[in-house]
């Protein structure tokens, strides 16, 4: 009788579902119109991938949430740029909007949000109230808008395109598939004069990327497996690795010569691979192709003579809003007014913190409302990690692990609206506590029904 109830539910499971059925039938249809409306077969081709690619989106948002995260790392390129009319980041965000549309269509209920997210809100209307003393309206109006769109997809969205474990592994792989394409499209350049960049033309992008990857791979793959098969992902890691050097981006290597250093505390069956991993490395960089340039620049952080030194122009940065928060302490400067109080708007942009970004602008109030969200976060993550029988407990050392790699992004080159995998690192975590809820209701359920019978 087990088995048959075990069988139905399998089967329920794995069946078409009506709505998607539909999408499907829509987009052969759709196939079939351009067929035969169409004469040339590379336009038929192109627009039939094309919605083919859209239909697996809205079906499986959970991608769309993935390729969302690293997109603005690949359509600064002049060939991807050529091949769409329009802003990849905006189709992404209109793709996966219309996914969760479909998800509550199809009943697929939402993860709980945490009572902290309540902040968010909050930090949005400090927001709106600094439009009306911000020194450049036009531009806090627009950092506004940014952040309750482009930026406010990734902290909603996990909840309610996440909403499963499955949909949680396929956005990993998803995210790492991304990742190592971009970081594998950045080994082409080994062997120039210049650091390595992302499709977009930016070193600081592929360290982020490049860092996010190296994570997934040790934390989902090495850390949980036998050394034969741990062996078997290093050359996955060294495209990681090799990205990540190659780019030259600090804050990204110090995030993750961190998560490395925790997880062989945590685990100390890691430090043969450290070992192994390390004398390979050296023996073999010379070899690679590394540009000089970066290896230069990453061996700033240990021959700095001091702090200033090893900030360079990011420590003027820091210091003018350091001033710009001792002047307005209270209510901040308002939206944007780091940028438009400073002497120089095209050089001080922000302050590459975002505590102190948010602290400037919007003073006291706002930054014990981000630093709640974070504190939050953080102590999720604790809580999760000393948790060694949850079900979830893959999930909760990755999302932890990608919470520390944010938190050094927050810190080193932060913008409260460019560095969007860092609110998402945030959201994951609180994503997997969903998981966990669910899991605690449905053994408070089970139980009175086993001890009744």
């Amino acid at each position: 009788m087990a088995q048959r109830t075990h069988f139905a539910e399998f089967s329920r499971t794995g069946a078409l579902r009506f709505s998607d059925a539909a999408i499907l039938a829509a987009s052969i249809a759709v196939g079939i119109a351009l067929c035969v409306f169409l004469e040339s077969p590379s336009a038929f081709l192109c627009r039939f991938l094309a919605i083919a690619g859209v239909s697996l989106l809205l079906l499986y948002p959970e991608c769309a949430l993935a390729a969302y995260v690293v997109i603005g790392d690949v359509k600064g390129s002049e060939a991807v740029a050529s091949l769409f009319p329009f802003d990849l980041t905006l189709a992404l965000g209109a793709v996966l909007l219309a996914g969760i549309a479909l998800n509550l269509f199809r009943r697929r209920r939402p993860l709980s949000f945490p009572p902290v997210y309540l902040a968010f809100a909050a930090l949005v209307a400090m927001m709106a109230a600094s439009l009306f003393y911000a020194p450049e309206f036009a531009a806090g109006f627009d950092k506004l808008g940014r952040f309750l769109t482009v930026t406010g997809i990734v902290i909603i969205a996990p909840f309610y395109v996440l909403n499963t474990p499955s949909a949680m592994k396929r956005f990993l792989i998803g995210f790492g598939v991304a990742a190592f394409a971009i970081c594998a499209w950045s080994l082409s350049n080994l062997g120039s004069t210049h650091r390595l960049v992302s499709p977009s033309d930016n070193t600081i992008g592929l360290g982020h990327v490049a860092c996010a990857l190296f994570v997934l791979i040790w934390i989902g793959i090495i850390a949980r497996n036998s050394l034969p098969r741990r062996v078997l992902a290093y050359p996955l890691l060294a495209v990681a690795a090799v990205a990540l050097l190659g780019s030259a981006s600090r804050g990204s290597a110090i995030a993750c010569a961190l998560v490395v250093i925790v997880s062989v505390a945590w685990n100390r069956k890691l430090l043969v691979d450290v070992a192994c991993l390390i004398t390979v490395g050296i023996g073999a960089i010379p070899f690679l192709g590394i540009p000089g340039a970066s290896i230069s620049y990453l061996s700033t952080l240990v021959r700095s003579q001091s702090i200033g030194d090893l900030l360079n122009f990011r420590a003027d940065l820091l210091e003018y809003g350091w001033k710009l928060f001792e002047q307005h302490p209270l209510i901040g400067a308002g939206l944007a007014g780091y940028r438009y109080l400073s002497p120089n708007p095209t050089l001080y942009k922000w302050p590459h913190n975002i505590f102190l970004e948010v602290a400037c602008e919007l003073g006291i109030p706002g930054l014990l409302l981000v630093l709640a969200i974070f504190g939050s976060a953080i102590r999720e993550s604790l809580i999760q990690l000393r948790d060694q029988l949850s079900s979830y407990t893959s999930f909760s050392q990755i999302t932890a692990a990608l919470l520390l790699v944010g938190l050094v992004n927050a810190v080193n080159t932060g913008n409260i609206n460019s560095d969007r995998s860092t609110w998402l690192f945030v959201s994951l975590v609180f994503a997997v506590r969903a998981f966990r809820a669910r899991q605690d209701s449905r053994v408070e359920i089970r139980v009175p029904v086993l001890v009744g019978t």
